[in-house]
């Protein structure tokens, strides 16, 4: 054998066998897409470089020419490969992309064309040559080139996939840049093989291809692996390896984060100064950036190669409207309880004093005094009235999740509400129509507040000398609800909604608007909801519906 065809088949064969070699490695790649492309370009390499030896060591020239189809076919196969590749691995779905039906039509067609070259040649030609060595010599004709160029055109793109992933990475990527540009750099051969006589006319690539497996399934897999999850996120990324030390980081890492540069091997406490404490998933961490303060949550995933936890992605995302939002709500809570303490006890327990007073006085105050006495006596009953309103309001907004219900008796506090209502106000008619039924509802201790404010409500709006209420209740399977109906002017359809808005009262009303707003606020917290109705022959009916717990 002829040394210069003896280094052609080894050149080959050498890439063939080093591509099949991989192949276990590449099954070890934790991404599925990464590594269907992976395996699917290093066994098309390892297939057009046998190809190519078929076509150099068949004793036939119609097996040659065969042969040389075969590895000439599975070139293009390692083309459409090294695309799927490269998209998977730079996280665009290649199942995913569009026109892939035309894209595979077109694939069929110049397979078709190739495989069918002994009929057209439109591909290739071949003659016996004796030089450099003696060999069949092939021939490539106009399709060839157009084929190939548009191949190169496809490659580049993949190239351009890797190379735009590399950058968006914080650490040193030379090595694998390195890699991906030495598996391009045999185009050169394949170019000069029609025009220098001493190469001949193949395409050369599987060298290259094989050096780029090699290096990047056995010498930089950790970083090879490392750059796919960092660089797969806008959000900041930085990977760690079993031992908490910076493996690899992201731009968008470095950016918040300056101190990540040069720190790959380094404990991740030292290079980022908020990651010192133990970082839990979820985790809530404070970044200071001039007079500015931002707040980031801290995901963390394991990162396993096989069965084996071989290092841990941390994604930090910035939540500082959230988190900001979050402190601004528990700050105005802390505003209302401070508020709901002054409401509930110091300007109440006052009241309860002046008006204590002011009882004490009604034996010794006669005539026009007496007017003014009663006057007194009136707001200063109002004043503790809306004192209790607005502290249960302030206690009903004060809680950040959704308040614990329980069992409620509902006839025990219907009961006690109508009783205290009947004391406040002897001159209005309450009449509870039958009997309350016996039944719990889903609520709390606020329930209370909910029917003394609707009665309440019903005696201060009538426009009648004797206000006349009527409680009756209707149960279901699943809901009670509780009817409220007065004798009083009544509500118009367009407002029945309104008057439950914070703040909403009516003309000349003499309450603070806040009373049924209340109502709503906590009816919806207990899961039921409250409407109005028309009474008749004239007024309201508020109805309450609440879910049954019995």
């Amino acid at each position: 054998m002829a040394p210069g065809l003896l280094g052609y088949v080894a050149l080959f064969a050498l890439s063939g066998v080093v591509c099949l070699a991989s192949v276990p490695r590449a099954r070890s790649i934790q991404h599925p897409g990464t590594r269907e492309g992976m395996v699917g370009l290093l066994v098309s390499v390892a297939l057009w470089s046998a190809g190519y030896i078929g076509y150099l060591l068949a004793p036939t020239d119609p097996l040659r020419s065969a042969f040389y189809i075969v590895g000439f076919v599975f070139a293009f196969v390692a083309v459409g490969a090294w695309v799927y590749f490269c998209a998977a691995y730079t996280g665009r779905p290649p199942k995913q992309m569009p026109y892939r039906r035309l894209v595979v039509g077109l694939f069929l067609v110049i397979s078709g064309l190739k495989l069918t070259n002994p009929w057209h040649h439109l591909y290739f030609t071949t003659e016996w040559t004796t030089q450099p060595f003696p060999h069949l010599a092939i021939q490539h004709q106009p399709l060839y080139w157009l084929v190939l160029g548009l191949s190169y055109a496809v490659i580049a793109v993949g190239f351009f996939m890797l190379l735009e992933r590399f950058y968006h990475t914080g650490g040193d990527n030379r090595p694998l840049i390195l890699l991906a540009s030495m598996a391009g750099v045999p185009a050169i051969a394949t170019v000069l093989g029609d025009s220098v006589d001493s190469v001949l006319p193949l395409m050369y690539e599987p060298p290259g291809v094989a050096l780029f497996a090699v290096g990047t399934l056995f010498v930089y897999f950790q970083r090879f692996e490392a750059i796919r999850l960092t660089g797969g996120t806008d959000d900041p990324a930085i990977f760690l390896d079993p031992d908490a030390r910076v493996r690899d980081y992201n731009q968008a890492a470095l950016r918040l984060f300056p101190s990540l540069e040069g720190s790959i091997g380094k404990p991740a406490d030292e290079a980022v100064v908020p990651l010192s404490v133990p970082v839990e998933d979820q985790a809530l961490i404070t970044v200071e950036r001039g007079d500015e303060t931002r707040y980031y949550e801290v995901s963390t995933a394991p990162f396993v190669a096989g069965e084996i936890e071989t290092g841990q992605l941390l994604t930090v995302d910035d939540v500082t409207d959230r988190e900001s939002y979050r402190r601004e709500i528990v700050a105005k809570n802390e505003q209302l309880e401070a508020l709901n303490r002054v409401i509930r006890h110091d300007i109440r327990n006052d009241m309860a004093v002046i008006l204590g007073w002011a009882e004490t006085l009604e034996a010794h105050v006669d005539g026009a005094g007496r007017d003014a006495l009663d006057r007194v006596l009136r707001k200063s009953r109002h004043v503790i009235e809306i004192t209790e309103i607005a502290g249960d309001f302030a206690e009903s907004l004060s809680a950040e999740q959704r308040p614990e219900l329980e069992p409620i008796d509902l006839r025990r506090v219907l009961e006690t509400e109508v009783a205290a209502v009947r004391d406040s106000s002897p001159e209005a008619v309450i009449r509870v129509a039958d009997e309350t039924p016996p039944v719990t509802v889903e609520a709390n201790e606020m329930l209370a507040s909910v029917f003394g404010n609707l009665l309440e409500n019903a005696v201060r709006h009538t426009d009648e000398a004797t206000p006349e209420i009527t409680v009756r209740c209707e149960t279901d399977d699943d809901v009670v609800r509780v009817r409220i109906a007065d004798n009083g002017p009544g509500i118009e359809d367009a407002r029945k909604e309104q008057v439950f808005g914070k703040g909403e009262k009516g003309i000349d009303s003499p309450g603070t608007g806040l009373g049924l707003y209340l109502v709503h606020t906590l009816t919806r917290q207990f899961g039921g909801r409250v409407w109005i109705e028309d009474n008749e022959p004239k007024g309201s009916v508020f109805v309450v519906e609440l879910q049954r717990a019995d």
